[in-house]
């Protein structure tokens, strides 16, 4: 009977033969399980991956003597052969009239893998350039001419320029105007230097054109094929949000309060305005 010694600082013991061979068919069956778990975390299922360890540990082999080995059906250890061929992760040959499995290397696995984790990171960032990281978009609603005058003034606390698209000829729109507060809101604008840029898709009312005459005030009109015969609609943005009133009955404005979709729209308004003529 062989004995093997081990020395380890102050502690030696003895192993005997088949106490070594327990303790290797342990230590196999350990790793066979990481490697199980692994293959499974990248979608392998682990009746391939048991055949493919077989084929690692027995070299080139037929579907029989694999089925052998791993004491699985022929039928299921055959199609599980084409299986891993299918993910190059095993090659077929023919020797002697016989079909001849043998393994490849993982290193395709971990190329697929870094691919997955790059198209991952990829799309991550699409997401972080959509959705400002920590923040998703806060929707809401508002209702009545009155919601949509304290919205106005809340704008001024934003201290940030105010983009206004499409004034509906709305006999709501003009009261609004006219209204006694919003002469109190441009005044209290101008004071603030705050710009208001409003972008028409038709030649406005005489109302709305003298709001072109006030400071800090310019409004332009878009190009005749661009302009539309009406619209219910009214477009706000500033300072990372964006107001969507429809000015019929109920009225009612939509909030969404997100910095990357308020960028959109000033994009495309930026673009409008480059190809406006000014309002006089």
């Amino acid at each position: 009977m062989y004995a093997f010694v081990f020395h380890h600082s102050s502690l030696s013991f003895i192993l005997t033969q088949k106490q070594l061979k327990l303790y290797s068919s342990l230590f196999y069956n350990i790793m066979d399980e990481i490697i199980i778990n692994a293959f499974e975390s990248v979608g392998i299922p682990k009746m391939q991956t048991l055949v493919y360890l077989d084929l690692l540990k027995n070299k080139e082999s037929t579907a029989t003597q694999v089925a052998k080995r791993t004491k699985m059906h022929r039928a299921n250890v055959y199609d599980t052969l084409n299986k891993l061929k299918e993910r190059n992760l095993v090659y077929l040959s023919t020797k002697e009239g016989k079909q001849i499995f043998a393994a490849l290397s993982t290193d395709l696995i971990v190329n697929e893998e870094k691919d997955k984790l790059e198209n991952l990171k990829s799309a991550m960032n699409y997401i972080k350039t959509t959705f400002v990281s920590g923040q998703t978009p806060k929707v809401y609603t508002l209702e009545g001419l009155n919601a949509i005058k304290s919205l106005l003034f809340g704008l001024l606390e934003q201290n940030s320029d105010i983009w206004i698209y499409g004034l509906a000829e709305n006999e709501n729109v003009i009261n609004i105007l006219n209204d006694k507060l919003m002469h109190s809101f441009h005044i209290e604008r101008i004071k603030k230097h705050i710009e208001l840029k409003l972008l028409f898709y038709k030649i406005p009312n005489e109302e709305i054109k003298t709001l072109s005459n006030l400071k800090f005030t310019e409004a332009r009109l878009l190009p005749k094929t661009q302009q539309s015969k009406s619209s219910q609609i009214t477009q706000i943005v500033c300072n990372g949000v964006v107001y969507i009133t429809l000015w019929i009955h109920p009225i009612h404005t939509i909030v969404i309060e997100n910095e990357a979709i308020a960028k959109e729209y000033l994009d495309l308004y930026n673009i409008l305005w480059n190809h406006s003529v000014k309002v006089i």
